[in-house]
């Protein structure tokens, strides 16, 4: 049939129909490996998270609650390392990483190895350790900060430290990193940013603990500043 002749018709219904079956008919192998290679991947997903995430999620939580006791009793060996029955925290990282509970594990390590005074050691599993809860992300991000100014980098922990403070708006944590910030600022007598630190305790968090001494802070803050 010419162009011409063809011009202006309306499409067939049918047409397309035969035109796509067609197509099917020719590459019916690509196709169908395609469409398997979609159902393999979606069921495999949930075949991963039914028979082997989840499982091992339960089994890390039930290995971790030794380790946990041996820290909330300052045995930080024991808590690390284990006891011999049961499992510390690196073999709970090790074993169970990509869980939430080895997560929390790897955070308890950088909690052990900053109060030993292994600050790269701390430093590193601080930023490994990948936390859902709000709280402990916050402490991991301004923990680096502590453990920066142990190791003698005050402008890169007055970052990490003003991270934390905007991370998650909090009556707790913002001002508390936000007057880790501003000291460690000061010490810099980078009156300026110190300045901006105090002051935003005292306007956006006046029922903070720290916010009588950060008025206090602020002003001398703000006088040296010019």
């Amino acid at each position: 049939m010419s162009t011409k002749a063809t011009e202006g018709k309306d499409l067939d219904i049918g047409e397309l129909y035969t035109k796509s079956e067609l197509f099917f008919e020719r590459n019916k192998t690509p196709v169908t490996i395609a469409v398997v290679a979609v159902l393999v991947i979606v069921g495999g997903l949930f075949g991963y998270r039914k028979f082997i995430s989840e499982p091992r999620a339960k089994e890390a939580q039930e290995m971790i609650w030794k380790a946990q006791y041996y820290f909330e009793i300052d045995s930080l060996d024991l808590a690390l390392n284990g006891d011999g029955n049961f499992l510390g925290f690196a073999s709970v990282a090790d074993q169970y990483g990509s869980t939430s509970t080895g997560n929390l594990a790897k955070f308890y390590m950088a909690v052990i190895y900053h109060q030993k005074g292994e600050y790269e050691t701390a430093l590193q599993y601080y930023k490994e350790a990948d936390l859902g809860d709000d709280v402990l992300r916050v402490m991991a991000v301004g923990n680096q900060g502590d453990v920066l100014v142990e190791l003698g980098k005050p402008a890169e922990a007055a970052t990490q430290f003003m991270k934390a403070a905007d991370l998650v708006k909090s009556d707790y944590t913002t001002p508390m990193f936000l007057m880790k910030a501003g000291i460690v600022y000061q010490q810099q007598n980078d009156w300026k940013n110190a300045a901006k630190c105090f002051s935003r305790i005292t306007t956006d968090y006046p029922g903070s603990p720290d916010a009588n001494t950060a008025k206090k802070y602020a002003a001398r803050a703000k006088a040296m500043a010019g």
